[in-house]
């Protein structure tokens, strides 16, 4: 087995407008620990991942918790690796008989 170890992921739920104002409100975020294993990002995985994301700092991370991703219709999840955010990019789920398991990639949030 891969070893694993905790990371912090940050859940951003979507906001909406206030019916009685109009004014945007932001969703409530649910920071939680999953454990991973992190593996570099190959070339062959990054080539797959969204244009203005394969020039990011990547990582693929390896373990039993689904993350939302950037593809989903929601906000994705943010994950912090060795104290740096990274945005989750993209996801595979594996079902299967031998070692069911998710495949997270993540890359690095642009500079603010």
């Amino acid at each position: 087995m891969i070893p694993r170890r905790p990371l912090t992921v940050t859940r951003y739920e979507p906001g909406a407008y206030d019916n009685d104002t109009g004014l945007w409100v932001e969703g409530e975020t649910e920071t939680f620990t999953a454990s991973y294993s992190v593996q570099p990002t190959s070339p062959d995985d990054m080539e797959m991942l969204p244009e203005g994301r394969r020039e990011q700092r990547a990582y693929t991370l390896i373990g039993d918790t689904p993350l939302r991703s950037v593809q989903a219709t929601t906000n994705p999840d943010k994950v912090e690796v060795d104290g740096e955010k990274y945005e989750v990019s993209a996801v595979q789920e594996w079902r299967n008989s031998i070692v069911p398991h998710t495949r997270v990639i993540v890359t690095r949030e642009p500079e603010q």
